[in-house]
C-alpha cells in the first residue's frame, strides 16, 4: 500500500497509520518510540493502534476486492467503541468527528 498516491484530505492520517507496517519486511514503525510519536501514542497504546490499523487495512483491501491478510476485529466494532459524535457545519454542510464531551457550539 506504500506505492499509491497520497490519500485526499483527512484520509492522509489513515493512510499513514495503515502504512506503519511493511508487509514484505515485517517492519512495524509502531515498534519504535518515534513511530508511535507520529500518532501521539504511548508504548502501552501500540497494540490498540495495531488492532485499528489491521482493521483499516482489511477494509481497504475489501474495498479493492481483496481478502484480508488475516482475521481482524471488524472495523465497525472498533469504531463503535469510540466516544465520538458527528457535527455538521450549518454554513457549508461539512461533517466532522469530535469527542463526545465537546460542545456542539
Amino acid at each position: 500500500m506504500n506505492d499509491r498516491a497520497p490519500a485526499p484530505g483527512g484520509l492522509a492520517l489513515i493512510q499513514s497509520l495503515v502504512n506503519t507496517l511493511d508487509i514484505e519486511s515485517g517492519a512495524d514503525s509502531l515498534d519504535t518510540a518515534e513511530g508511535r510519536a507520529t500518532f501521539g501514542l504511548a508504548e502501552g497504546e501500540a497494540e490498540t493502534a495495531r488492532e485499528l490499523r489491521e482493521s483499516l487495512r482489511a477494509a481497504c483491501l475489501a474495498h479493492a476486492g481483496h481478502p484480508a491478510h488475516r482475521a481482524v476485529t471488524p472495523l465497525g466494532e472498533l469504531l463503535a467503541r469510540a466516544p465520538l459524535h458527528v457535527t455538521v457545519d450549518e454554513h457549508d454542510g461539512a461533517a466532522r468527528l469530535v469527542p463526545a464531551g465537546d460542545s456542539l457550539a
